[in-house]
């Protein structure tokens, strides 16, 4: 197989060398017939077209070295533009010409680039800034879903970090489903047993014309039930309003027909007969105190719930987690309780936190009253940038858990249905949250408190 041979091009500045040649030497050959022609010494023939072609070279060499540097300084520029670095600028020869026009179409090219470039550096800052300090957890994947991006939110959602990560597939954080198509849903997300209300977005955009995709995790949980509970207290303020104004006179009526009859049986006995019968007037009386008896109940009962509205701003203090738990369990002598965790500063409302405790504990208490040798037991650890405090029973579990956090509902005969709500927005209001589920090592129930670890 023959090859052809690849004629070796002429550079730029050799072709331009070539051209100075050619226009020099033109007219040095009409010179070196002039001078062979004229009556002059032969030595100085010789020195005048040595001379002559000296200078036709020393000039196109000047032309090429100046071409060349001036090539050579552009390629430099334009290197240290692609770089980042705009510092540098094309030097001006004089004011005038059409290199002074290039030169000075390159200088304002690289101060608008350092400009642009400025301005992206500050636009990136300010767009790092934001998506720090966002609440919406924001990942970014490949065309291939590993995750290329993390922010803050996103690291605290999975109690993980962005640099270890990197690169893995997005199916290791349980995403793997809402890639599959546009995503807009509001999901019940579970992360280490610990549910979450969330609401899940997906967008794509392009890197270097390939298709990448963006996922956007809000937590709604807080949200909602906060909702939650301003329509409870809505409704309480109805019934409250509407039950008030009746329990006020039926209870008033009821104290004054049962102090009519108390006279009215005082005067029987002495033997006044202002009624006839004593049977009739017994039951009046008996049906009257009941009225008054569940008026009270009623009006008392009210006025619990109503420390849902009422409840005051946690005062947080810096405290010991175990000593607040040793605490709470002396109130709770005889049961059996076990404490397990390494010393642990809290940052929250330490009365509050103990209120919550010691329903938690009586509730657990509560449930293994038929359980011979049951055990509490209490354990609290850090757990990225949370604090987690669990309280767990060897009961029977809890049959209904999707309703333990409603108002009015309770399986307790003297409960009122507070307890568990109250506590949960003690905990809520200290952006944290609490959650109780049945065991799944064994039966029981278990409740978790989550409290955050930053003091702001």
């Amino acid at each position: 197989m023959t090859q052809k041979k690849q004629r070796k091009q002429t550079s730029f500045e050799n072709k331009l060398l070539q051209l100075a040649l050619f226009m020099g030497l033109l007219p040095s050959v009409f010179l070196f017939y002039a001078l062979y022609s004229h009556e002059l010494s032969f030595y100085l023939k010789i020195m005048l077209m040595f001379f002559i072609l000296a200078s036709v070279f020393y000039c196109a060499s000047i032309i090429r070295q100046k071409v060349i540097f001036q090539l050579r300084t552009s390629a430099n520029l334009i290197t240290a533009m692609q770089s980042g670095d705009h510092s540098l600028k094309a030097h001006q020869y004089g004011d005038t010409g059409a290199l002074y026009e290039f030169n000075q179409v390159f200088n304002d090219l690289s101060s608008a680039l350092a400009e642009q470039q400025l301005i992206t550096k500050e636009k990136q800052v300010l767009l790092h800034k934001v998506i720090a300090q966002i609440d919406v957890a924001i990942i970014a994947v490949d065309e291939k879903s590993n995750i290329t991006l993390m922010n803050p939110s996103a690291e605290k959602f999975f109690s993980c970090r962005f640099d270890e990560m990197q690169g893995w597939p997005i199916k290791s954080l349980g995403l793997q489903d809402v890639l599959t198509a546009e995503y807009h849903k509001v999901v019940e997300f579970e992360i280490k047993e610990y549910k979450k209300k969330v609401y899940i977005h997906t967008d794509e955009y392009f890197e270097k014309g390939i298709k990448q995709q963006l996922i956007f995790i809000t937590d709604i949980q807080n949200l909602l039930r906060e909702e939650e509970r301003q329509a409870w207290q809505k409704i309480l303020r109805v019934l409250s309003h509407e039950i008030n104004n009746s329990l006020a006179p039926i209870a008033s009526i009821s104290e004054t027909l049962t102090r009519l009859l108390s006279n009215n049986m005082a005067q029987f006995d002495k033997g006044k007969k202002l009624m006839k019968d004593a049977e009739l007037v017994e039951d009046l009386q008996e049906g009257l105190s009941v009225i008054t008896e569940r008026a009270n109940s009623l009006n008392s009962f009210l006025q619990r719930y109503q420390q849902l509205s009422q409840l005051p701003a946690p005062d947080k203090t810096l405290f010991d987690c175990q000593s607040a738990l040793k605490s709470v369990v002396l109130l709770f002598d005889g049961c059996n309780i076990q404490l397990i965790g390494k010393p642990l500063s809290i940052y929250a409302d330490e009365n509050q936190l103990q209120q919550v405790l010691v329903n938690l504990i009586k509730n657990a208490q509560q449930a293994m009253m038929d359980v011979n040798g049951g055990k509490i037991t209490i354990s609290w650890q850090r757990n990225g940038d949370r604090v987690e405090i669990s309280i767990a029973d060897e009961g029977m579990g809890i049959d209904n858990t999707d309703n333990i956090f409603v108002p009015f509902y309770t399986t307790k005969e003297d409960g009122s249905g507070i307890g568990l709500v109250l506590s949960r927005q003690i905990i809520v209001n200290h952006g944290g949250d609490l959650t109780i589920n049945n065991r799944a090592d064994k039966t029981g129930a278990k409740a978790t408190i989550y409290l955050p670890t930053s003091s702001h």
